[in-house]
């Protein structure tokens, strides 16, 4: 089987020459999946030339039709030869798939914005779109992180985010009815929206989620962090100006205190990636410590794991923490964290965040959470996660 492709009008024109069965249903597969992570949302797959339509076929078109229509995006069958035409319409999905090439278009459905204006700041194209102007944010510290380098961490230090409704909270937490439950599993928490992931510290490497539909619920609890509480003033839409080129986060930090205008904002960022960088917990803080400082060397290597290249490749990712212009003393808690999910392309233009959250914590689709570093040791380190492309809410920290 072959692929060729085309560009034309904002749809990416995909022709297929041979047999999509069993065998090379993978290689279509991936051939759709890598269109999509180039940024293109519109695909029509042009199937005159094809020979053979199975029910491998037909699963991977119908998954990257579901995929894209999420987004307000589309993939559809152009020109189907008579045998594709005559399963598809068999299995009764002619309706769902089959389009006609003249009446696709490279526009992509959005919801109804306001106003959007350009910026090019630092090698990074922005979209600018003012949700609200007066909009900000209230800092608060949760916790104390005093206790850290001996372990001395007891029930009455420990926060409950019950009953609360943070903008965004990041941390050392871990989901329990009690200290006691919780004591051998702390590890990085972020909560955003209402949906919180962490992962755990207790050797089991397997992240874990809570969604909450209104205020926060009684099982999460933190060690120590921040929280910021009200609302976001900008939606940034952010890529780079030179195709193939990356976004770190320290640029797109830069560039959204420029868009704010302010000496410190909080931010969340959704954003496919090529990678990240990054730290996280091997042992709960909480537990004590036979003798000596938690980071101590050597054994702090069996407390804590550091990236060192870029981990969770290729996947979506949501991050959120503060960010300060130099001099302006941020807070000793500070550490953003970021947490990665399995691909999946983000929409293009104006999206809402409750919305976007949601479509993120789906089943089977949290892979893992990380402390963010920048591994900035020369030729010897790995340097900064990498966005390809994504989405920020930005708001002054007040």
């Amino acid at each position: 089987m072959d692929v060729t492709r085309t560009f034309d009008a904002g749809v990416l024109h995909m022709r297929v020459d041979g047999r999509i069965d069993s065998y090379w249903a993978d290689h279509l597969d991936e051939a759709i999946s890598a269109a999509v992570a180039e940024g293109h949302h519109q695909i029509a797959l042009d199937c005159s030339a094809v020979s053979f339509l199975s029910s491998a076929g037909i699963g991977v078109l119908v998954k990257h039709h579901k995929q894209l229509a999420h987004i307000k995006g589309g993939l559809h069958v152009v020109r189907p030869s008579a045998s594709v035409a005559t399963v598809l319409r068999l299995t009764k999905l002619s309706d769902l798939l089959i389009a006609d090439a003249a009446a696709l278009t490279g526009v992509v459905g959005t919801l109804t914005a306001p106003a959007m204006r350009p910026i090019e700041i630092d090698g990074l194209a922005l979209d600018v779109y003012d949700l609200d102007r007066t909009a900000s944010l209230a800092l608060r510290a949760l916790g104390s992180a005093d206790p850290l380098p001996t372990g001395a961490f007891d029930e009455a230090g420990v926060v409950s985010l019950a009953g609360r409704s943070p903008a965004f909270a990041i941390g050392v937490g871990a989901f329990g009815d009690s200290f006691a439950d919780c004591r051998a599993r702390f590890g990085e928490l972020i909560s955003v929206g209402g949906a919180t992931a962490y992962q755990p510290a207790d050797g089991t490497n397997v992240a874990d989620y809570l969604i909450a539909k209104g205020p926060l619920g009684s099982d999460i609890r933190l060690l120590y962090g921040l929280a910021c509480d009200g609302g976001f003033a900008q939606l940034v839409r952010f890529e780079p100006v030179q195709q193939g080129a990356a976004v770190t986060p320290s640029q797109l930090a830069a560039a959204c205190l420029s868009v704010a205008d302010a000496s410190a904002i909080g931010l969340v960022i959704v954003a496919e990636t090529a990678g990240m960088i990054g730290a996280s917990l091997r042992r709960s803080p909480a537990e004590p410590l036979a003798g000596g400082d938690f980071f101590a060397h050597p054994a702090l290597r069996t407390r804590l794991t550091f990236t060192a290249e870029r981990a969770f490749t290729r996947t979506v990712s949501l991050s959120a923490g503060l960010v300060a212009r130099a001099g302006t003393g941020a807070h000793p808690q500070l550490r953003p964290l970021g947490a990665a999910f399995r691909f999946r392309p983000i929409q293009k233009g104006f999206i809402e965040l409750g919305e976007t959250i949601t479509r993120l914590f789906e089943p089977d689709q949290l892979i893992g959470v990380l402390h963010l570093l920048n591994d900035d040791r020369g030729a010897s380190g790995a340097g900064e996660t990498e966005f390809v492309r994504g989405a920020c809410w930005i708001a002054a920290v007040k």
